[in-house]
């Protein structure tokens, strides 16, 4: 070859150029004179510094006055990929070439990381605001203590999803974001609240890591469009001594704040403490034993046998050994897969909570195989190999307590009507589960749990009450109840006393003869559509048709007339007809069945929705006690009283 060059593509074609030695353009910040130099003169320095020429093709350039306008169009067009990544960087000093003339590769990411600067959101902007309100709503709402938002994993995330928004402070979330979120969502449910007529209560006390005592407030309505709402009003601090009188005082200020009226409270949920007993008693509340705490002690009695015993104590040394030591986690790792027994580690049970020894009892018989494979072979734990006596115990234990962890997933649910199961769940398990054909411990179990459970429900008073709200569910109805004749005269009176004279006026009412029919507006009750005994086929009541078995009805619609009546008459007609209904599937809505028979039943879906939104266990509260092990940690254990119930409402009510 006669010289030195290189072969470059330039437009559209290939050239041959000569490779020339280029002086680099001094003083300048422009990352674009990294792809441009200058002919050098005689003294080594630039000979024309309006001629530069490019780097890559050696096309000489012009640019008057140092102006980079022309080197920019000139790699825009021909060599857009270094264009791109020009005009992506921000400028700064350009590095020395080399020997060939060609650009460094290497970058000084350090000196680009000084130089480089980044705008930011000014603070005021919607999309600043919005991003302020989503990293509000992630602490709250996943209970997340604030130094969370202060440490550099969390800041180094936020950065990768937007580099222009800047982090407020801690003290600006905590003064500022989440009070304002606390007042939106407190306006939110304040406005829902005004939509029920009557509300039911949950109450539980706690205290938190710090000893400091607090009480949580729930309410339970049925709004306008017959939907069962829940809401975790309050975390009430407790400052004086827990005793009747104090909490007495802090409910009342609870109903007070929230503008609640206590004659529209029909009743409240509570555990058996005797301070929230004589609270409830001194306001002259309605109060309703946890249904779910009630089972428990039932349970646990059931449970108080000297075979039984042996039993859960042998499962629970069993974990103990296996979770102590890896060598037989390691063996029972190897057993399992010789057995084909699923890779389920053992499990510990929890004291004063049946479930958790259930499911531990479970899992031991699911893996005895494997345990025994293991227990076998080491002579330090063979003492604990369980006989058969001992299966046969586990095995009876098992079967008696599974349909109870039914009975409570049922009425333990935010969702769905329990208060009105209590009562058939009650006479299902002294009646129907208890059976003297049953071998001696099942029955001696099973006899226990039915005297404790007819204890704790012997009172005439809350009996009858119960029987109500059962008699006014349709999935019930009539035929669970009693004592019908004293639950019609309580329905009767309360009807008839509740009425203002000017609701007492003529009603309006479809019939034939004898046979009650509902008006045509009833849109469950048209000949070509289903009954209120045919619903949309859905899962509802967290599992009580597995309790009971399924319930099915038809029935058919009758020619309407409509008449005049008074509203003795008009009460009647209404409970003829809804005697005369099918019962409702136990796997449908009864607030649904209403909603669509309100205008036929006006006076009976009144007292429906009075009485069906209370909860039969006190889970809303309990709930937010339990999750407020989130709010209050090792990170957050200082949390004023105010904070602390914001948090809490937030983390319960946010969507």
């Amino acid at each position: 070859m006669e010289g030195d060059g290189d072969i470059v593509h330039c437009g559209s074609s290939f050239v041959k150029t000569e490779r020339p030695q280029l002086v680099e353009k001094s003083n300048t910040t422009s990352e674009v004179w990294r792809y441009f130099g200058f002919q050098p003169g005689s003294d080594g320095r630039p000979e024309n510094i309006e001629t530069p020429v490019c780097k890559i093709c050696f096309r000489v350039i012009p640019a008057k006055a140092s102006n980079t306008s022309n080197l920019y169009a000139h790699l825009k067009s021909q060599h857009p990929h270094i264009y791109i990544e020009v005009k992506g960087k921000p400028n700064q000093a350009p590095t020395t070439a080399a020997s060939s003339g060609e650009p460094s590769r290497e970058q000084t990411n350090t000196m680009r990381e000084i130089f480089q600067r980044k705008d930011k959101f000014d603070p005021k902007p919607r999309e600043h605001r919005e991003l302020t309100k989503a990293v509000t709503y992630y602490v709250t709402k996943d209970r997340m203590p604030l130094s969370t938002i202060s440490k550099p994993g969390f800041q180094h995330l936020l950065s990768k999803f937007n580099p222009r928004y800047e982090l407020p402070s801690k003290n600006y979330f905590s003064r500022v974001a989440i009070p304002s979120l606390y007042a939106d969502v407190r306006k939110v449910v304040e406005k829902e609240l005004k939509s029920g007529d009557c509300f039911a209560a949950t109450v539980e006390t706690w205290t938190c890591r710090s000893n400091e005592m607090f009480l949580t407030f729930g309410v339970q309505y049925v709004d306008s469009d017959w939907v069962l709402k829940n809401h975790c009003l309050q975390t009430q601090y407790l400052p004086d001594e827990h005793s009747g009188q104090s909490l007495k005082c802090a409910l009342e200020d609870v109903l007070e704040e929230w503008g609640l009226d206590p004659t529209n409270l029909v009743a409240v949920t509570t555990d058996n403490g005797p301070a929230i007993k004589l609270a409830c008693e001194l306001l002259g509340w309605k109060r309703i034993s946890c249904f779910s705490q009630n089972l428990q002690s039932s349970l646990q009695k059931g449970l108080e046998d000297s075979r039984i015993e042996r039993i859960i104590q042998l499962c629970r040394q069993i974990f103990s050994q296996f979770s102590r030591s890896w060598r037989r986690k390691r063996d029972f790792s190897i057993a399992q897969s010789q057995k084909g027994l699923p890779r389920n580690s053992l499990k510990a049970d929890v004291n004063n909570n049946w479930g958790t020894t259930l499911d531990m009892l479970e899992r031991f018989l699911e893996q005895q195989d494997a345990v025994r494979t293991v227990l076998a072979h080491d002579h330090k734990i063979c003492r604990l190999v369980p006989t058969w006596q001992d299966i046969d115990v586990l095995e009876s234990i098992i079967s008696v307590l599974r349909p109870f962890r039914e009975m409570s997933e049922a009425l333990s649910s935010e969702k769905f009507i329990s208060i009105s199961a209590i009562n058939p769940l009650i006479k299902h398990i002294c009646n129907d589960l208890v059976r003297e054909e049953q071998e001696e411990l099942t029955l001696s179990f099973l006899m226990r749990i039915k005297r404790d459970l007819e204890m704790r429900y012997g009172d005439p008073e809350l009996v009858h009450f119960l029987e109500k709200v059962t008699f006014i569910d349709p999935r019930f109805g009539p035929t669970c109840v009693g004592n019908l004749e004293n639950v019609l005269q309580q329905i009767k009176g309360e009807v008839l006393a509740g009425k203002v004279a000017e609701e007492s006026s003529l009603f309006q009412i479809g019939f034939d003869g004898s046979t009650i029919s509902p008006l045509s507006s009833c849109s469950w009750y048209d000949r070509d559509s289903p009954g209120p005994s045919q619903p949309k086929k859905a899962k509802y009541g967290g599992g009580l048709a597995k309790v009971f078995g399924k319930q099915n009805g038809d029935g058919a619609a009758d020619k309407t007339v409509t008449t005049s009546v008074s509203l003795q008459e008009q009460l009647d007609r209404e409970l003829d007809f809804y005697f005369r209904e099918p019962k409702l599937s136990l796997e449908s809505c009864p607030l649904q069945w209403w909603k669509a028979t309100q205008n036929c039943l006006p006076l009976l879906a009144k007292i429906a929705k009075k009485y069906l939104c209370i909860s039969a266990t006190n889970v809303t509260s309990e709930r937010a006690f339990s999750n407020s092990s989130f709010v209050l940690t090792e990170y957050r254990n200082s949390v004023k009283p105010k904070h602390m119930d914001q948090l809490v409402f937030l983390a319960e009510n946010l969507p």
